[in-house]
């Protein structure tokens, strides 16, 4: 069998891991991943969807492996049609389970075990804004130059290293507590501006 189809047969093997994969990289904010360590997480997604699927059909898999016949060497994988909606399936909530366990922290349990100090989130930028910022919309964000901007918080960065927000029914404020409002329906502010602290204030 050639070299090329036997890849091809291994990446199909391995493509609901990779799938899940994706997806979890599509909704959640992580730290940058190298190639290694996408192959690893997509392999081990790989494992768990078909031990998952094994179990839900007790012991069977989505594809059948024909021993190879002389003068052949290779076996021939075969894929059984009807089962590739139930690995499928599996494979969508293995994607589901993932991206709520690293967007609702599921390190919290593991945390109160003292087994780990660390969240399943990006940085602390995430940490606070997703756990503070949906319950207190009023912020002041200061700035290097000593001015400050008033407003709803409505939109905010992934990552730390962008520290860009976005600021609605906003006033400028400046050094001397005078306020400003700032016409039209918000500012945006990006990592150029500077921003030094960030205050969640009650309404």
């Amino acid at each position: 069998m050639p070299a090329s189809l036997i890849a091809l047969q291994i990446l199909l093997i391995l493509l609901p891991g990779f799938s899940a994969a994706y997806i979890v990289q599509l909704l959640v904010s992580r730290n940058t991943q190298t190639d290694f360590d996408k192959v690893v997480e997509a392999c081990l997604y790989s494992f768990l969807i078909y031990a998952a699927f094994v179990c839900f059909t007790h012991g069977s898999l989505p594809f059948v492996l024909v021993p190879a016949k002389p003068p052949a060497t290779d076996a021939t994988i075969i894929w059984q049609p009807g089962r590739l909606l139930g690995l499928a399936a599996i494979t969508l909530a293995f994607s589901l389970a993932g991206t709520g366990y690293f967007n609702l922290d599921g390190n919290r349990p593991l945390r109160k075990l003292k087994l780990t100090e660390r969240t399943t989130r990006r940085s602390i930028w995430n940490d606070i804004f997703e756990k503070e910022a949906k319950k207190i919309q009023v912020v002041q964000v200061e700035l290097a130059d000593g001015r400050s901007i008033l407003g709803l918080l409505t939109y905010y960065s992934d990552a730390a290293e962008d520290c860009s927000v976005y600021i609605e029914q906003a006033t400028w404020v400046d050094a001397a507590g005078a306020k400003t409002p700032i016409p039209g329906p918000g500012i945006l502010l990006t990592k150029n501006a500077t921003i030094k602290s960030i205050s969640l204030l009650d309404h």
